[in-house]
């Protein structure tokens, strides 16, 4: 049965959450051992279909996971019990989401599962890679080790994200004003000047006929064309990339785009160098980490080149030799950086070496984007203003002096 609850912590913090239990007293039992005091708890009826919820912003944040991540590691170095650990983090996490899923793993490593078990019970949280770093940690005993240097890693894939995330906000920001501008000018301001401007006789500017009749288009119902046109340009990347038929399409198709083409490449390079140099440092066999690094890349292209890795470096083939193969997607640097790693056995170094590179590099290129599109945005908001001050003020002023009528 599934119970929602309203609980204290041991500082007086109130949490909400969901909990799964054989019974209300199970329940109670289970939150008070994990140091929260019940104030209100309720079982949860099973609804129609028509009165379920639609779970919008359920999930867990990759900031969510580098705090659980650093914490729950700091405090397995501490030497405090992984279950105790997990218990201190249901009163801290302040995701409901996050925090019941938090709670299940505690219940089950309480009950006897391995802790990389537990993990391995949400897949969606905890993808395999994170798995098998916490498998690899139990095999060694060293636990906090790995989750330590995963919350290193998952920062350092967390900054990344925020660096591409800020590089588009600017653009946006002026598209979005821009396209308000747009529509406040047509459904405001120009009809009221059409009303001005047909009073007078003599043939108007080109631009001028222009501006009215794309008015005209606009508020006689083809905004809503204009707006599902850009409904369109936003969704459609969404369908080629969950559709596995067009995903192939789509993920070749990016890499070939000029600019971002490179850039993309740059990212799934580091990606890729950095997870297998983590994972062969954790001690997992190359074929292994190939392929938890293969499921992990977020791209079918590079997905298929570490497929036929994995495969020809089971049978005894260097990696570096399969992609030399692709020079299009893995560059020669790369290859030759590779190569020298194998031949002197410190493979994980050379890795590390590549992403420290190429982490450089995709800086430069987010700092030179910003850079590039500013004055490119402000040129064609520049043009905007001007067509639209060419399309109005020069008939007014005609108007004013009086010549429309001998046009």
């Amino acid at each position: 049965m599934k119970f929602s609850y309203k609980a204290r912590t041991r500082e007086g913090k109130i949490q909400r959450g969901e909990i799964e239990a054989s019974s209300k007293k199970a329940a109670l039992d289970i939150l008070e051992k994990y140091g929260l005091y019940t104030t209100f708890l309720r079982e949860e009826r099973k609804k129609g279909f028509l009165r379920k919820e639609i779970p919008l912003g359920r999930g867990v944040s990759q900031k969510d996971l580098v705090i659980f991540t650093r914490q729950f590691g700091t405090m397995l170095k501490s030497a405090i019990p992984p279950v105790e650990a997990l218990r201190a983090q249901v009163s801290q996490t302040e995701n409901p989401y996050f925090r019941e899923k938090i709670l299940r793993m505690a219940e089950a490593v309480e009950q006897g599962s391995a802790l990389s078990q537990a993990f391995s019970l949400y897949p969606k949280i905890f993808d395999p890679f994170y798995v098998s770093m916490i498998k690899s940690g139990e095999a060694t005993g060293k636990v906090a080790d790995s989750l330590n240097y995963l919350a290193d890693h998952l920062e350092r894939e967390y900054n990344l994200y925020q660096k591409i995330r800020g590089a588009m906000i600017y653009p946006a920001f002026v598209v979005v004003v821009f396209i308000a501008a747009f529509f406040l000018v047509t459904f405001f301001i120009v009809p009221k000047l059409t009303e001005i401007l047909k009073a007078f006789t003599g043939k108007l500017p080109l631009t001028t006929r222009l501006m009215i009749s794309l008015s005209d288009f606009v508020r006689g119902g083809g905004w809503i064309l204009i707006l599902s046109f850009f409904g369109l340009l936003f969704f459609l990347p969404q369908i080629f990339k969950r559709r596995e038929a067009s995903r192939g399409f789509y993920d070749q198709f990016l890499l070939k785009l000029p600019i971002v083409g490179d850039f993309f490449k740059k990212v799934y390079i580091t990606r890729f160098s950095e997870n297998l140099s983590v994972l062969i440092s954790a001690g997992l066999p190359i074929t292994q980490a190939i392929r938890i690094t293969r499921d992990i890349v977020d791209n079918s292209v590079y997905k298929n080149i570490l497929r036929e890795a994995e495969e020809r470096v089971a049978r005894g083939e260097k990696i570096s030799e399969v992609l030399s193969a692709y020079p299009e997607q893995i560059p020669s640097f790369v290859c030759q950086m590779i190569a020298t790693g194998e031949e002197t056995g410190r493979l994980e170094e050379t890795l590390l070496d590549i992403v420290n590179f190429y982490r450089q590099e995709i800086e430069r290129t987010t700092e030179n984007l910003t850079t590039i599109i500013e004055p490119v945005l402000i040129l064609i908001l520049g043009i905007g203003i001007a067509v639209l001050a060419v399309s109005v003020f020069i008939p007014l002023f005609k108007i004013g002096l009086g010549g429309m009528g001998g046009m």
